[in-house]
């Protein structure tokens, strides 16, 4: 692209009490070498209570975008990524999450094959860090800083999550977030995308790091957002799930995310663990009774590595009233969509 081509882009970020590494986000975003003047930061804050807010004001006050808003108000994340794309402006959004950092030829790689009509929707590739302090942040500044990758391919993909995503305009158009998804909002919206012709692709060159402190890593949105919206929509976000996987569903699939995807597997096991149980309770057979308080201790011994008490506790609960259902509907669709022919 010549100077004056670089399109007026938006940069979304959707944030709650990220202060641990919203500096550093913000810092990858202004080393972009995309032009500082065509790119408009919106910034939705869910209700932080740390001092996010605070640091995202004095950042951006001092930056030399064309112009940035920030809206603090209650919602969820697909609420809040409604509410960037109302305000966004230009022709292309790009989501950024609050935990994410890139390289300074992120913004223009990204964008790149929506200009090209190459893509609709284009995503980096992304790779989860665990962090045990906010010191180790500045190592990862410097590296993505002075990162280069040679691999310039896109690849067309199902599905992408939407922490390091351009979208054109044109797909905003006629596709929102939908409300009840709680999680697994991108996964759905990919899909309905998808269905309506868009085409999705990974940009290879791009890699984005998804930041965790380990402390809060496994204290995470799921388990602390209230029971009523983490059931919300549970039938919806199933069929998203299995639909974002591929292209074509297949039982193949099926075995192989229950064999990624190990908690499912231990919530489906709820079901013949607790006929067996009630089953004791009915013929008096102490060692089938004592097998459902076994399958629960061991669930509790696993949890302790990862969250403190209160937490094991949200989990332990979540896995059984969510848990159960929601693997049973993913099984549902998986066998569903993979008996469909076209």
């Amino acid at each position: 692209m010549r100077g004056t081509d670089f399109p007026l882009i938006t940069v979304g970020i959707v944030v709650l009490n990220r202060e641990y590494v919203i500096d550093a986000m913000l810092k990858s975003l202004m080393n972009q070498k995309y032009p500082h003047n065509k790119i408009y930061v919106v910034v939705v804050d869910g209700g932080s209570k740390d001092q996010t807010v605070k640091i995202i004001r004095k950042l951006l006050e001092e930056s030399d975008f064309l112009g940035y808003e920030i809206i603090i108000k209650q919602c969820n994340i697909p609420e809040g990524r409604n509410i960037v794309i109302e305000k966004m402006r230009g022709d292309i959004l790009v989501f950024w999450d609050s935990d994410v950092i890139m390289g300074p030829d992120a913004l223009y790689e990204l964008i790149k094959p929506i200009i090209e009509g190459k893509a609709d929707i284009s995503s980096a590739k992304f790779e989860y860090v665990i962090i045990n302090s906010t010191k180790e942040l500045e190592n990862y500044l410097e590296k993505v800083s002075v990162e280069k990758r040679s691999d310039t391919k896109i690849v067309e993909t199902p599905s992408v999550s939407m922490g390091q995503t351009a979208i054109s305009k044109n797909v905003l158009k006629s596709i929102h977030f939908d409300t009840d998804l709680t999680y697994k909002e991108d996964y759905d919206f990919s899909v309905r995308a998808r269905k309506k012709g868009f085409k999705i692709v990974i940009v290879n060159n791009v890699l984005a790091y998804d930041i965790n402190l380990r402390e809060e890593y496994y204290s995470d949105i799921y388990i602390n957002m209230p029971l009523k919206d983490y059931l919300r929509g549970l039938r919806k976000k199933a069929r998203a799930y299995v639909l974002g996987i591929n292209f074509k569903v297949s039982i193949k699939d099926m075995i192989i995310f229950f064999l990624k995807n190990k908690r499912f597997l231990f919530y489906l096991g709820y079901i013949p663990i607790i006929t067996l149980t009630l089953y004791g309770l009915l013929i008096n057979n102490i060692f089938c009774i004592l097998i459902y308080p076994a399958y629960i201790t061991f669930y509790i011994f696993w949890q302790t590595k990862k969250r403190n008490f209160k937490q094991i506790l949200k989990s332990t609960t979540r896995s059984m009233i969510a848990g159960l259902p929601f693997s049973l509907l993913i099984t549902y669709y998986f066998i569903k969509y993979s008996l469909i022919k076209k």
